[in-house]
């Protein structure tokens, strides 16, 4: 399945691009208020346009973007999104019942096999040398362990523990990642947890769950 191996590989080499992004301002992305919202207004959106209007990424209740931590405008564009309250350093903007930290990568356009058509093979491809390094930020096979994969509908639902030294600091290695399609934009939604405040894993799937569907219903309204 070289076209799916090859559209991975490009969402992932966007979130280690994020993780270095992050790093660059010296913060630990553990404090919120420290590490995030740099520059951005007191009212942050909750969605964005990307992929020339194409994809409009939108966060859960609670979750904002942060457009210094985002490309939006990169080939491969990618949005980091937080507390709302965190970025705008203001309570009053809200949050989420539980703090984590959501990145949603989205890939060009291509003339491969629809995502849906993939679906079938996407399961064991994951588990394969080749899909965990597709996974992985590091592009390591290694620092991939697969730990449940869900097909819910037209997406893939997938719990992994990546070890990669590229990931994200202060976010704990274990998390939930998304792969679904929004007009011809293979899609890759992260919902992490922060170490040492681990989020209950029926709410990191909701939240998942949630990115995947406001994102979707986003899209079709643009």
């Amino acid at each position: 399945m070289p076209t799916i191996s090859t559209r991975l590989q490009r969402l992932t080499a966007g979130l280690a691009l994020v993780a270095l992004t992050a790093c660059s301002g010296g913060a630990g992305l553990g404090d919120l208020t420290s590490g995030l919202g740099a520059g951005l207004s007191r009212k942050p959106p909750r969605t964005v346009e990307v992929a020339r209007g194409e994809v409009t990424v939108s966060g859960p209740q609670g979750y904002c973007v942060d457009r210094a931590g985002s490309r939006l405008n990169a080939e491969t564009p990618f949005v980091l999104l937080g507390a709302c309250a965190s970025i705008a350093r203001d309570r009053r903007a809200g949050q989420p019942l539980q703090q984590g930290l959501l990145t949603v990568a989205v890939s060009p356009p291509d003339a491969g096999p629809s995502f849906a058509e993939t679906l079938p093979q996407l399961e064991g491809f994951l588990s394969s040398p080749a899909g965990r390094a597709a996974l992985a930020r590091d592009g390591r096979d290694t620092s991939v362990e697969v730990l449940d994969t869900r097909r819910e509908g037209d997406a893939m639902l997938v719990l992994l523990r990546d070890t990669s030294e590229t990931g994200l600091p202060g976010t704990d290695a274990t998390y939930w990642r998304g792969l679904f399609e929004v007009n011809g934009h293979l899609v890759t939604a992260s919902v992490m947890s922060f170490a040492g405040k681990p989020m209950a894993p029926d709410l990191a799937l909701a939240t998942l769950r949630g990115v995947i569907a406001g994102t979707r219903q986003a899209s079709r309204a643009g």
